[in-house]
């Protein structure tokens, strides 16, 4: 009976204290403005690419990758690609926003093309992005929703969490519907 009390203390001392983490981080991002580095490099499929330009859509749902772990785990370009798939079909105004520091490229270009993802990647090859906005470590609050001036209003992965996604739609159709004609 003692174990099963300890299990259960245990239990609840860990959701209590990743409560109190999402809260933290929750309270840190929420309005701050991500700065975009102005040294980086857009590619798709490892070529240069000037077309795609970060300001033309009111909503970005920006995904900062550093070679903090398996970069290819953190960029899941086959569930990106089901989301652009969805942001599509709702013909909401969000693009997605990767920008990537890794040592190196090449297996990121391989897995880009393999997934067949077409979203242009930005390279922070100097990791400059990562230390002008001080990203966490945790690759879970590397994800945000920004709106047109680049201020986070929403943080996760909606890639990976369909809970997340299904506040981030809320965000952007609110949006709309508060705005007249």
């Amino acid at each position: 009976m003692k174990i099963v009390f300890y299990i259960a203390c245990l239990f609840l001392i860990s959701c209590s204290s990743k409560k109190k983490e999402i809260k933290q981080v929750l309270t840190y991002w929420m309005g701050k403005e991500i700065i975009f580095s102005d040294s980086l490099q857009c590619k798709i499929y490892g070529k240069d690419t000037s077309a795609f330009l970060l300001d033309r859509h009111k909503y970005k749902i920006f995904h900062y990758v550093d070679t903090n772990g398996c970069s290819e785990c953190q960029l899941k370009f086959y569930d990106w690609e089901c989301l652009q798939r969805q942001i599509d079909s709702l013909h909401a105004d969000i693009s997605i926003v990767f920008v990537v520091f890794a040592k190196h490229y090449v297996p990121i270009e391989v897995s880009q093309r393999l997934n067949k993802f077409g979203t242009p990647i930005f390279y922070d090859t100097s990791g400059k992005m990562g230390r002008i906005n001080d990203f966490s470590f945790n690759p879970k609050y590397k994800t945000f929703l920004l709106d047109s001036s680049n201020h986070v209003v929403g943080v996760g992965n909606p890639a990976l969490n369909s809970q997340i996604w299904a506040f981030y739609q809320k965000i952007v159709r609110s949006s709309s519907s508060s705005t007249c004609p």
